[in-house]
């Protein structure tokens, strides 16, 4: 069943028609939630990323797709990823910028048991590939592990972001789960 989109003169699209969306915590579940309920594409740049076998796309060929990607997307997108490399096509492009700058200690639990799901489920992430026991836990390459070494960063992000986002871009950043559940009801959002 297709979603009922809002009127395209209504007050739902006052985030615009291109969205991106940064941070930890819950920044996938909301820009697929933005996407399905605005009727946009759902680009979620980890899947551009991440090839067959976990083998990552170089920069120049990362920078090409997600341009190709955004381009091609008439009605409009939603971008969930937080890669620094990307970012000024977005901010070329992007009408808002959502923040997810939550508690850390929040980023880090919504982080470590979204991890441990998916590999208890076997669930296919992006090209075949799947998050492992291993993998996921205990190597240098694993999320929670990057989550506890960038903590600082992830703190820090939502500063960081604001005095990269250029002027005339509507940018929100959401400090707390209180307003990550306003933010869901003020714009009509439903979590899968």
């Amino acid at each position: 069943m297709e979603p009922d989109l809002p009127d395209p003169d209504s007050t739902a699209y006052s985030l615009g028609t291109r969205i991106a969306v940064f941070g930890k915590g819950g920044k996938t579940t909301l820009s697929r939630a933005l996407a399905d309920r605005l009727g946009l594409e759902f680009v979620e740049l980890d899947a551009l990323r991440h090839m067959s076998g976990w083998e990552e796309r170089p920069d120049d060929e990362m920078r090409v797709l997600t341009t190709s990607v955004l381009d091609g997307a008439q009605q409009g997108w939603v971008v969930d990823g937080n890669y620094q490399i990307l970012r000024d096509l977005l901010f070329d492009r992007v009408d808002t910028v959502i923040v997810l700058a939550l508690p850390w200690r929040v980023m880090f639990w919504r982080t470590f048991k979204r991890s441990f799901k998916r590999v208890l489920r076997r669930e296919e992430l992006w090209n075949g590939n799947r998050e492992s026991f291993w993998m996921t836990f205990f190597t240098r390459d694993s999320v929670v592990y990057d989550m506890w070494r960038r903590r600082d960063h992830f703190r820090n992000m939502a500063d960081e972001l604001e005095g990269q986002i250029p002027d005339g871009i509507e940018t929100q950043v959401v400090r707390t789960t209180r307003a990550l559940d306003d933010f869901y009801e003020n714009h009509g959002l439903r979590r899968p």
